[in-house]
């Protein structure tokens, strides 16, 4: 189990993590949700037979572990980004950074199903499982979120 599950931390992790950080904006917030996650994947790990499933798992449960932080008290009072943490979240794209410092300036709803469908690859139909909202609405998300990435990225090179 322990081989498998280090293969499977070294699949997700980068996924996680940059998920993580879209929310709470924070590098030291987004490891430490991380490492609970899968802190609880190791816990449930033999509950698992699908490696597709146990993605989603971890995506969820790190999505509810950023909504959670962000309702605590100590995060209300305490955040944000200093330009050394932006450049250390691994990405798969050479321009992702110009993206990424455009997608922290959205809401999470926007940001979160650009994330899980251009870095991810999740289809629109997958988003809305795990968001547990309608497809309509992951749509309409993409679509606006595109439109604002134009929009800023688009003035930002004027």
């Amino acid at each position: 189990m322990d081989n498998e599950f280090i293969r499977i931390y070294h699949l997700f992790k980068n996924d996680i993590l940059r998920l993580s950080y879209s929310y709470t904006k924070n590098l030291s917030d987004a490891e430490d949700i991380t490492q609970e996650v899968f802190i609880n994947l190791y816990d449930n790990f033999n509950k698992f037979s699908d490696e597709e499933y146990m993605k989603k798992w971890c995506i969820k449960v790190a999505i509810n572990k950023c909504k959670n932080l962000s309702l605590s008290a100590w995060h209300k009072k305490i955040s944000f980004i200093t330009e050394k943490e932006e450049n250390t979240i691994p990405c798969k794209r050479d321009d992702s950074s110009d993206i990424l410092n455009a997608l922290f300036r959205f809401s999470p709803k926007y940001r979160v199903v650009i994330i899980l469908h251009y870095y991810n690859g999740y289809k629109v139909k997958e988003i809305a499982d795990i968001l547990k909202i309608k497809e309509s609405a992951v749509k309409t998300r993409l679509k606006r979120g595109r439109e604002k990435l134009q929009e800023i990225i688009g003035k930002e090179n004027i």
